[in-house]
Formats: structure tokens, sequence, C-alpha cells
């Protein structure tokens, strides 16, 4: 009995401890989430790494509406705009968010064999429906999301970018044939 006990304890503990958790989207000087960074390539020149960024960011969202500007001038810095659909969700038995997407900008500034990142003007919307049935079209700039949803939201959103930070990270590695 005293054994059950434990285990109940343990996973209590657990689940309480994981659900304290809050997303740890960095921001900027602005108050705005920001991701930012500076990264090495092992093998490659400034021309190389914008090349397999550029193809990194074609491939990887593929069936996403996309704006990608080159600097061909410098050939050193890369624009890319997303706007990414997400799936309808449901937050408790509250809310649910249907006709979800999320805009974001991602810009490189590549120098040689290092590249600096910012991942940041995340913008979130969807349709919301709470419990009532009263409908609420959300479309703000994340920072400034009024939802009781958000919480929740900025997880989803930082282990999204969280992915997507890690696929440049590989592909920035990978020679383009």
């Amino acid at each position: 009995m005293d054994k059950m006990k434990n285990v109940l304890t343990a996973v209590i503990t657990i689940l309480l401890s994981s659900s304290l958790t809050v997303a740890q989207i960095p921001t900027n000087s602005e108050k705005q989430y920001e991701y930012h960074a500076e990264a090495d390539v092992r093998r490659a020149g400034t021309g190389d790494i914008m090349d397999r960024l550029n193809h990194w960011a074609k491939s990887f969202y593929q069936d996403m509406s996309l704006t990608v500007v080159q600097d061909d001038s410098t050939n050193r810095y890369l624009d890319i705009t997303i706007e990414e659909p997400m799936v309808e969700s449901h937050f408790g038995v509250a809310r649910k968010h249907s006709d979800r997407k999320l805009t974001y900008h991602i810009k490189f500034d590549i120098d040689r064999k290092s590249y600096f990142y910012w991942v940041n003007e995340f913008n979130y919307a969807a349709l919301e429906v709470d419990k009532k049935g009263v409908e609420t079209n959300l479309n703000a700039n994340l920072s400034d999301l009024k939802t009781a949803a958000r919480k929740a939201i900025l997880e989803e959103v930082d282990t999204r970018i969280e992915e997507v930070i890690k696929a440049f990270g590989e592909a920035a590695e990978i020679d383009i044939e």
C-alpha cells in the first residue's frame, strides 16, 4: 500500500510540475517575442550558407504561404516571412480555436562561416469559440494576445520555433547538390 501511495504521489508531482511550466519565449528590448542567436557552420562560405538556407526555406515551408527576399547587393541578408496554418485546437472544455494561423519573420545575417538569426514579428489569428458559443476573432501580435488559452498557445509556438531553429541549423551544414 505504501508503494502505491509513493507511485501515486510521484505521478501527481510530475503532472503538477509539468502543468506549471510556462513557455519561455525570449523577448527583445521592446518586450516583443524574439529568438536571436549566432551560429557557426563548419565548411561553407557566405554564398553557400545563403543558398542552403534559401533552399531549406522553400522546401521546409513548401505547403505554406512564404515570402523569401535575398539581398543580392551584399549577398548577406535573407528575409523570410511565413504564414503557417495551425491545426484546430481545444483548450480545455471551455475554448476551441479554429481557422488558426501563425505568421512570423526569420532574418539571417550571414558572414563567412557564421550567421546571426532573428525569429520575430509573431502574429496569431484564430476564431475562438467559448463554451457558451460566443465567437471571438483573434488577430494580434503574440506579445499582445489576450485570451484564456494564451499560455497553451505560447507553449505551442515555442515548441514549433525550436523545431524550426533546429531544422535550419541542420540545413546550414548540408551541401546542396
